[in-house]
């Protein structure tokens, strides 16, 4: 299903421009019937009292100046908008109105915040707890990415949890290009769980995309880093994954796998929930 309502985050630095325009490339040729919700908020340590939540005029400022150039860039896109700015620099408050906006569209796009840009954006945590409390799928664009394009190589990072079936699901809309997607099947058993990694290649079959099945234990090497390494031995220009919570038994926690791979992202990361 091509998206039709996408959150953006908007912050102080450009990269919101870059995530207005992967809208507009997710859109597709026609963007008229897409509607894009921007998001203004700004994680700032040095805002408010510790215990507080309050914050400066300053800062109120600061946010509500974001909406103006966010609503001019919209309309020289073709799509309409609406605009929210959370008005608050807590990282709990700014994540949980994120994660609540999020629940109202169909896609969400937010960036890996740049090392350079402490306080002006929003940090891993907030996004991984957007992920998980968001309902819906969150596109994390690395803070490298000066331009998206719809992939030819996608990676899908599953193993028995729930929350990766949401994510091979939510890909599928990103997959119309792809020459071949990798479903990277991550259990100790591969044989015994060999029947599930099937039917989801068979799945996609039915949609028009080929897939391949690599089958992966776990082993010394933390899982975030087998994800990676694989996504850049196959030259992947799409990761696809479940956004985990805390769960005994799934290979794949959101307190390792998902909060790991966030720093050492390097191409455009889909989570699910």
């Amino acid at each position: 299903m091509t998206p039709r309502t996408i959150l953006v985050h908007v912050d102080e630095t450009d990269a919101w421009r870059i995530r207005l325009d992967t809208a507009r490339t997710i859109l597709g040729e026609d963007a008229a019937p897409g509607h894009v919700l921007g998001i203004g908020g700004i994680v700032d340590v040095n805002e408010g009292h510790p215990y507080s939540r309050q914050v400066s005029g300053e800062f109120l400022t600061r946010v509500d100046t974001l909406e103006a150039p966010f609503r001019a860039a919209c309309e020289e896109r073709g799509f309409s908008c609406d605009w929210h700015a959370i008005h608050g620099a807590d990282a709990q408050l700014v994540a949980s109105q994120l994660a609540a906006n999020l629940q109202t569209v169909d896609l969400g796009i937010v960036s890996q915040p740049r090392p350079d840009a402490a306080g002006h954006t929003i940090p891993n945590e907030v996004i991984e707890q957007i992920a998980a409390g968001g309902g819906r799928p969150l596109l994390v664009l690395p803070y490298i990415t000066t331009r998206f394009t719809m992939p030819r190589r996608a990676v899908v990072a599953l193993d028995e949890d729930s929350a990766g079936a949401r994510a091979l699901a939510d890909a599928v809309g990103f997959m119309g290009q792809c020459d071949l997607v990798t479903l990277l099947a991550i259990g100790r058993d591969p044989v015994a769980l060999n029947w599930r990694w099937e039917a989801h290649r068979g799945t996609l079959g039915r949609h028009g995309i080929k897939a391949e099945i690599e089958h992966e234990a776990p082993t010394d090497i933390p899982v975030s880093e087998l994800i990676l390494s694989r996504c850049a031995d196959l030259a992947a220009e799409l990761l696809a994954m479940g956004a985990h919570v805390q769960q005994e038994g799934s290979l794949l926690r959101r307190s390792t796998v998902t909060r790991a791979i966030l720093p050492g992202l390097t191409l455009p990361l889909l989570l699910s929930r």
